[in-house]
């Protein structure tokens, strides 16, 4: 990406999930855009969320990942209920298993637990995207996939 553009920090956010993130994400297997993607295995569902930090600068983003696992039925029902899944606000509905990511990414076997990525205007953010899928991959879809296995 070219440095020095007149974008905001939220244009070169979306950008970045646009051209590198969902990408990826499609890549292994999830729909969805914007900040929201979901993969339906059985009767299960896996979402990702990106979450921005609410603390912003005027050239910097903060970011993290939420993992969700659903049942297929309570997925079903959300959908019936809240049809345009609104971005702001989360659902009511229980869910399997939710996690942000650091709870799942081990650092000598202990959980980083706050986990954050941040995104400055302008500066090539290809290697920042795979920095943030290599996570989600060698981390969180293992942890997916085990709460998506013992969920009732």
């Amino acid at each position: 990406m070219e440095a020095g553009t007149d974008r905001s920090a939220q244009d070169w956010f979306r950008l970045m999930i646009d051209m590198g993130l969902a990408p990826g994400l499609r890549a292994l297997g999830f729909t969805g855009a914007g900040r929201r993607f979901r993969m339906e295995i059985d009767r299960h569902c896996a979402e990702i969320t990106l979450l921005q930090s609410a603390s912003l600068t005027s050239g910097r983003v903060r970011f993290t990942l939420h993992l969700r696992v659903l049942h297929r039925d309570e997925w079903t029902e959300q959908l019936r209920v809240r049809p345009y899944y609104p971005a702001a606000g989360r659902p009511t509905l229980q869910t399997s298993w939710e996690s942000p990511i650091g709870a799942v990414v081990l650092v000598g076997g202990h959980p980083v637990e706050d986990l954050w990525w941040e995104l400055e205007v302008g500066q090539p953010f290809d290697s920042l995207a795979q920095e943030v899928l290599a996570a989600l991959s060698h981390f969180g879809l293992p942890a997916i996939s085990h709460h998506m296995r013992t969920a009732p």
